[in-house]
Parts: C-alpha cells; sequence; structure tokens
C-alpha cells in the first residue's frame, strides 16, 4: 500500500489502519517514484510512503538550506549567476533597511525601498535626491543601509550593486560594506568586549551610528569589510575572499551635492551551502510496532559528511512542556485552564510565561548516536522496545564542491511479540576473564492478540558466551533446543510462550565470562512460525522477585590495572607443511575494560628480534580475540623451522601494554 503522510493520518484518525500492520511492513521516508523494496514485491509485505516535502512545524518538522525534491533532499547548491538577495525570503532571510526618513526608528524594518533593491527588476531603484533633508545623529549628517540576512551561511564571493540604466550619473561615491557570520551569542561576543562597561558611547571598533546600532538592536556585530570614498561607477562590483557569511550590509552615508541610486543589490555564493539539515515530522506507523532495519540510498562526495540519526517514542510529543505560575520559581505542566500543554498551546502561552522544556524519558528513547553513512544497505534501528512514533533526523556538512544526497530512509516493523516483555541477569556482578554461570530471566506479558514467542537470542559486548545449560519456563525445567552457541550470539528455542504462560518467567541458564566493567547481555524473542517478523527486544526490569539485578549488565567484581591478559599460543608448536594437520597457530588474547575500540599489533619475531611476521594491525574492543598465523612471513614464504617469539601489543590511555610467548616452529 503507497500512501502520502497526510493520507496516512487520515486513515489513522477514523481507523481504517487498525489492523493494516499485519506481519511485516516497509516504511519509506522520501524516495517517490522508486520501486517498492523486495518485501514487498517479492514477500507481499505492506508498504508505507512518507514524503520529504510533508514537513509541518506542529509535528515538529523542519528543513534548512536544503533542496527538497520529491525523490531527494540535499543541500542547497548556488550556481554562479544565481543571485542570493532574490530568495532570501525562502529561506527565513530578509531585506531590511535602516536611517533616511527612518532616523527615529529603533531598529531595521522592511519597507518599499527594499523592494526595489532585491526584486530582480534593474529598471526600479531606491532613489535619494540631493539636497534631501538629511538625519541628524548628534549633529552629523547619516545616511541609508540596506541590511541583507541570506538565511544561512554561504560562501560569498561578489557582491555588486548598480544604478538603473540611463543613469549611470547617479553611482554611489561613499559606501561601505559591513559583514557577519553569526550573532553576538554564538560568536561569544559580550557586551563588555565591545564596550567598556557596557556603555555605548565607549564603544571602540564601530565605524558608525548604524554599526553600533546593529550591534544593540540586532545583537550583530558586523566586521567592517570595505570602504569605498571616491567611487566613480555605476556598476560597483566587490569580491570577497569565500568565507562562509550571512549577513551583508550596505551603508551609504549622506551624499548631499548628488543624486544617488541603487537598483539591485546582488550577492552571490556558488557552491554548496556548509550546513544544511532536515528533521522529519514525528511519524505515526499506526500501532506500537517493533522496529527493525534501517537502510537509505544516497550518495556523497569524499569530502562531506551525512549523518543520520534516530529516535522512536510511544506518544506524540517527545518532549513536556512547562508554564510559569510566577508562584516563586513554581512551573506546572498544563496551562490556564488546567489542560496538559502540548506543543502547540505552549507557543500560544505568553513569551513571559513559557518554562522550561524537558525530555518525555518515560515515553521516549533518546536520540541515537549517527548511523554510519557506508551501512546504508541495513542497520539495526535504535529502539528499546516496540514504539508507535519515529523521528529521523539528518545533517549534511558540505565544501564548497563536495555535498551529498539522500533520495530516501526506508526501515521495517512489525507487530510485537509479546505486549511488554522485561528482563535481568544473575549475577550482576562477576570476575573478569573468568567463565561463571548466569541466569538470564524475562518476564512477558502475552496480550489476547499477540502470536507469543518460540525462541530467546542473547548476544553480548564486552564479554564472551560460552555455551546454554539449562531452561526454565514458570520454575520448571524445560526441554530446550541449541539452536546456536558462539562467543557472540546464544539462540534457544523454548516452548511456544502464548497467552496461556502470560507473566510465567522465562529462565536460561548460560556459561560466559565479562572483559569490562559493565559488560552488557541483550536479549531478543522471536516466533518460528513468522521468521518474517522483527525479534523483540527485552526491557531491562524486575522480571523475578527472586533475583535482585534488575539490570542487564554485569559489573566487574575487581578491576586492576591491566589491559592486555591471558595470551595463549594453542598448543606451542604446530607444523605449518600444507598436510591440513596442525598447519596453523590459533593465538588469543583478553582486552579487559575497554569501553571503545583500541590499537593493537600481534606480529612474530625471531630470536634477533626481526619482524618474520606482522599477524595483526588493527582496532579491537573488550573481550577474547583469536588470530591465526599460517607459519608464513611477510613476503608469504614458509618460515623456517625453530623458535619464534609472538608479542601482542595493545595502546591505552594508560600507556602501551604488552604480552609475549614463545612457539616453536617444525616440519
Amino acid at each position: 500500500m503507497v500512501a502520502s503522510s497526510r493520507l496516512l493520518a487520515a486513515l489513522l484518525s477514523v481507523g481504517v489502519m487498525s489492523a493494516q500492520v499485519s506481519g511485516l511492513t516497509v516504511y519509506r521516508l522520501g524516495g517517490e517514484g522508486a520501486p517498492p523494496p523486495p518485501e514487498v514485491t517479492e514477500d507481499g509485505a505492506d508498504f508505507v510512503q512518507f514524503n520529504w516535502a510533508d514537513l509541518d512545524d506542529n509535528l515538529q518538522g523542519v528543513g534548512e538550506s536544503l533542496t527538497i525534491e520529491p525523490g531527494s533532499i540535499s543541500p542547497l547548491f548556488i550556481t554562479e549567476d544565481q543571485n542570493l538577495v532574490e530568495t532570501v525570503w525562502e529561506r527565513g532571510g530578509f531585506v531590511n533597511t535602516g536611517g533616511g526618513t527612518c532616523g527615529t526608528c529603533p531598529g531595521w524594518v522592511e519597507a518599499d525601498e527594499t523592494a526595489f533593491v532585491s526584486d530582480g527588476d534593474r529598471e526600479t531603484a531606491y532613489f535619494e535626491a540631493k539636497g534631501t533633508e538629511p538625519v541628524l545623529v548628534r549633529g552629523e549628517r547619516y545616511g541609508k543601509s540596506f541590511l541583507v540576512d541570506l538565511g544561512g551561511l554561504f560562501a560569498v564571493d561578489r557582491i555588486r550593486f548598480s544604478t538603473r540604466a540611463g543613469n549611470e550619473a547617479n553611482y554611489i561615491e561613499h559606501y561601505y560594506i559591513w559583514t557577519n557570520t553569526l550573532t553576538n551569542e554564538e560568536a561569544g561576543i559580550s557586551n563588555v568586549d565591545l564596550c567598556g562597561g557596557g556603555r555605548t558611547d565607549n564603544c571602540l571598533g564601530f565605524v558608525g551610528r548604524d554599526h553600533r546600532l546593529l550591534w544593540r538592536h540586532l545583537a550583530l556585530y558586523f566586521h567592517p569589510f570595505l570602504e569605498v570614498r571616491e567611487n566613480t561607477k555605476p556598476v560597483v562590483e566587490v569580491e570577497l575572499t569565500g568565507e562562509y557569511i550571512r549577513r551583508v550590509n550596505l551603508h551609504v552615508p549622506s551624499q548631499q551635492n548628488r543624486d544617488w541610486e541603487i537598483a539591485e543589490i546582488e550577492i552571490y555564493a556558488p557552491g554548496y551551502v556548509p550546513n544544511a539539515s532536515y528533521t522529519s515530522n514525528i511519524l505515526d506507523l499506526g500501532r506500537e510496532v517493533t522496529l527493525g532495519a534501517l537502510r537509505w540510498s544516497g550518495r556523497k562526495d569524499v569530502a562531506a559528511k551525512v549523518d543520520i540519526r534516530s529516535q522512536s517514542g510511544s506518544d506524540t510529543d517527545p518532549n513536556i512542556y512547562w508554564r510559569k505560575t510566577f508562584r516563586g520559581d513554581e512551573q506546572v505542566v498544563y496551562d490556564g485552564d488546567g489542560d496538559p500543554l502540548t506543543l502547540r498551546s505552549y507557543r500560544r502561552l505568553e513569551r513571559s510565561e513559557r518554562g522550561k522544556i524537558t525530555r518525555d524519558a518515560d515515553n521516549w528513547d533518546f536520540w541515537s548516536t549517527n548511523y554510519d553513512f557506508g551501512d546504508s544497505a541495513g542497520v539495526k534501528l535504535a529502539a528499546t522496545k516496540p514504539r508507535r512514533y519515529v523521528q529521523f533526523d539528518m545533517d549534511f556538512a558540505s565544501e564548497i564542491d563536495a555535498g551529498g544526497r539522500l533520495d530516501y530512509l526506508e526501515w521495517t516493523a512489525s507487530p510485537p511479540a509479546v505486549t511488554a516483555l522485561v528482563g535481568e541477569i544473575d549475577p550482576w556482578q562477576a570476575p573478569t576473564a573468568e567463565v561463571t554461570q548466569f541466569t538470564y530471566a524475562i518476564r512477558p506479558t502475552v496480550g489476547v492478540d499477540d502470536p507469543g514467542f518460540d525462541h530467546v537470542e542473547i548476544t553480548d559486548r564486552g564479554g564472551r558466551l560460552v555455551g546454554v545449560d539449562a531452561v526454565r519456563v514458570g520454575g520448571e525445567d524445560v526441554a530446550f533446543t541449541r539452536v546456536e552457541e558462539g562467543p557472540d550470539r546464544l539462540v534457544v528455542g523454548v516452548p511456544k510462550i502464548d497467552i496461556d504462560r502470560t507473566e510465567e518467567v522465562v529462565e536460561v541458564d548460560f556459561n560466559g565470562e565479562i572483559f569490562r566493567f559493565g559488560a552488557t547481555f541483550a536479549g531478543h524473542v522471536f516466533n518460528s512460525e513468522t521468521p518474517g517478523d522483527i525479534m523483540q527486544p527485552v526491557q531491562v526490569g524486575d522480571a523475578t522477585a527472586f533475583r535482585d539485578g534488575n539490570t542487564l549488565s554485569v559489573q566487574s567484581l575487581s578491576l586492576g590495572s591491566e589491559i592486555l591478559t591471558a595470551l595463549e599460543l594453542g598448543t606451542g608448536a604446530f607444523t605449518p607443511n600444507g598436510d591440513g594437520v596442525n598447519d596453523g597457530l590459533a593465538i588469543s588474547y583478553d582486552l579487559l575494560k575497554l569501553v571503545a575500540p583500541t590499537p593493537v599489533v600481534l606480529e612474530v619475531r625471531d630470536l634477533s628480534g626481526r619482524l618474520v611476521r606482522e599477524v595483526y594491525n588493527g582496532l579491537d574492543v573488550a573481550g577474547r580475540h583469536v588470530r591465526r598465523w599460517d607459519g608464513l612471513d611477510q613476503a608469504g614464504q614458509q618460515v623456517r623451522p625453530g623458535i619464534y617469539i609472538c608479542r601482542v601489543e595493545a595502546e591505552t590511555e594508560e600507556g602501551r601494554q604488552q604480552r609475549s610467548g614463545v612457539v616453536a616452529v617444525a616440519y
């Protein structure tokens, strides 16, 4: 089924979607016109389409500095002949003016004359006749300013302004150009930085009244880029360095002895904008679903970056909004009528009433870390439990000639196996690098319409899995099937857990070891009768009163200073003669305490210390690692019989640690 996000919302509002998510569903954001994914065309999965362009501020969707098309989003690319001034309003920018007949204005406003210099029509102009009564500020003549906010950062390399054809004599003799990139707050500029004691009459570095008022009223400090006092050209072109700027102010001091005019102000910045972003609407998936794999289609140049992250939740807003009551520091989460505050009602409050905005951590996961753009074929969508709502955030970082593009995001989902699933591991403390028996306990809450599950998966991070010993359901031993037993993943088949066994605790006894302070053991369940459905994650919780952990991570009882431990060299001897028997040497080592990958080098040297073979050079995480030496040297030749030294070295924050051992090669 293909539907726009508006149509999908309409269907949800009348309940048409209540039975739509049955089995696997593929959701796609963007990529309109692209063929449906194979799960839909080959396996009959449902398909729901959301559109890039359907951004709704009330659903917290926003795009900045982007080109949004049905088939893709990409950072703005400006051509060499594209005048940015004509389109500032499309990006949230403006062309404002100060001075002239508005000498008493406190700031900058949009006026009729700004349209003359930004409409792309060279036959219209802002005109000031000689003898026009000047505005006097402290007895000095004042001029006219045109302030252009481009609506984003652009690598400006050229500014151009001109008179109308036939009016070349009305050139501007004296002018200033000032540029600005950031607000004072963004740039970290304070009043004291600019003005001693915060007094504007003590300000240093301001060219004139306009310059000072831009800082004072708009919180913008402009850098004086250029002053020209004796211009005679009707068309002025000023070259800039191509540095990123957002705002330009053209100031013309009062010129009493001659007419002057500006037909057009033009600003050019060819290339990609440096930063662009897209935050999707909060997308309603119709009901709580187990989220599966996220994948995307797009491209990026080597020098560019495209960051993608997600968040998911169980209600319509990840935030909690507060209202000030003006009774001391009191803030409440409801409006004056006692109704809970929403984004819309929060925005309707007077600014003085608006309180803090906090995270609704009870109903929403936090934003994920950035997904690796190179994993576009599929990566697990971050979610701690089944969720109804998802939101995506994409940031583009570009160079002038290097950018990226996203055609679509696509993710899978299916109904949860059970309504709720909490688990814990016991013991929650254990010695490091020592095989320990653990019990993984999960308590399912099974609804009438839930399909249930018959398999449990346990994976580890920062530890090693050895094997399963027993399975119990409701405290009774049950027969189980060892489907997979590996160092990183255990899968066991269990009796069907359905509505008849709701709230019965499922316990899996397994052996394993930990290699760092907080090794984590994630759990999932799935139903073999519906192999296309997504495995449901186990949430941390109190699965049983008989176990104390209430956690899925295991802490180390003690951690010394050692990072690198337990170097093992198999039997200590091997015969790499190609007969298929004892031809390779398994070299294993343990890394403890690490929370991030660390550089590791494993090498073989002869007794004189000469390098024979670099077996491994890379990044390793905490855990047991096994590498294999095939008895060949760096040139790919068989080494001579004899005694060799195997050495592994890890580089850590505490310095380099190494271990060595001796191995014999015989033929």
